[in-house]
């Protein structure tokens, strides 16, 4: 009995210390982060295949619902980071380049021709998951450890933006070349939210994260060799893999964010 006592002591004070976080979270203005641990804290323990952190993951609409997540992350929160601006920026430069265009000739080889000479390529009512395997055209990374630490780098760090091209296309009756008139050009962002891996998390109180400046004057010096000092509130991914293990939750899951809209005119040979 003593044991079991012990063990559900250890269980509470893993789980205590891990809940505090969205909590703090909130208190310094992190809604989006909190929002995304949450539903982390909330789901039945599952660990993301590798194969969905590929460059090349699996179709998102094969995704079971609970491990997939189109809500929290909206495009109208992201764009009021910088860092998310300028990845806007690259990407329209190369929505329709080279390996956009070879991305879309793919997309478009896949559509029920027929006998049809136009037919509609995709829709603004498509949402990011549905545009990701039929329309999308390119993507930029975007974020970083060096980061300033905000809710961006609190909820989804590092990421992919991606854009999607909708419109209508034309299959020449003569020569069976393909075009594209593009009307419409769709941003978008997908990560994944799990805790594989070795990885650094913070240094969290109740009230809210250490900064970088703080971090560094609480770390020390051992040598030549640069270590980070472990007080009180040190988190990593290793602390929620031990969480998901004595408790049986901690749901990973893949995120796309909705789908944010531009007019664009372009006719795309794709012969």
């Amino acid at each position: 009995m003593i044991g079991s006592s012990s063990h559900q002591e250890n269980v509470a004070a893993v789980r205590e210390s891990i809940e505090m976080i969205p909590v703090a979270m909130r208190r310094m203005g992190w809604r989006v982060s909190a929002e995304l641990m949450e539903r982390w804290l909330r789901s039945p323990a599952w660990v993301l295949p590798s194969k969905w952190k590929s460059n090349n993951p699996p179709d998102p609409r094969t995704l079971a619902s609970a491990h997939l997540d189109q809500k929290i992350v909206r495009m109208s929160w992201a764009m009021a980071n910088p860092r998310v601006r300028i990845a806007m920026d690259e990407l329209r430069a190369k929505m329709a380049n080279g390996p956009a265009r070879a991305n879309l000739r793919d997309r478009i080889s896949t559509l029920p021709w027929l006998s049809h000479q136009k037919m509609a390529f995709g829709s603004q009512s498509d949402s990011a998951v549905q545009l990701d395997q039929t329309c999308q055209s390119n993507r930029v990374s975007f974020g970083g450890m060096m980061d300033t630490m905000d809710d961006l780098y609190g909820g989804i760090g590092r990421a992919t933006l991606k854009v999607a091209l909708i419109g209508e296309a034309t299959r020449d009756a003569r020569t069976g070349n393909d075009s594209l008139r593009i009307t419409h050009a769709g941003f978008y962002i997908r990560d994944t939210y799990d805790f594989s891996g070795i990885q650094y998390l913070g240094t969290w109180t109740e009230s809210g994260v250490l900064n970088k400046s703080q971090m560094l004057m609480a770390s020390v010096s051992d040598g030549l060799t640069f270590r980070w000092g472990k007080p009180l509130g040190h988190r990593s991914n290793q602390d929620f893999e031990t969480l998901r293990r004595l408790t049986g939750v901690g749901g990973d899951f893949v995120l796309y964010s909705d789908v944010y809209w531009e007019r664009v005119d372009l006719l795309l040979d794709l012969s």
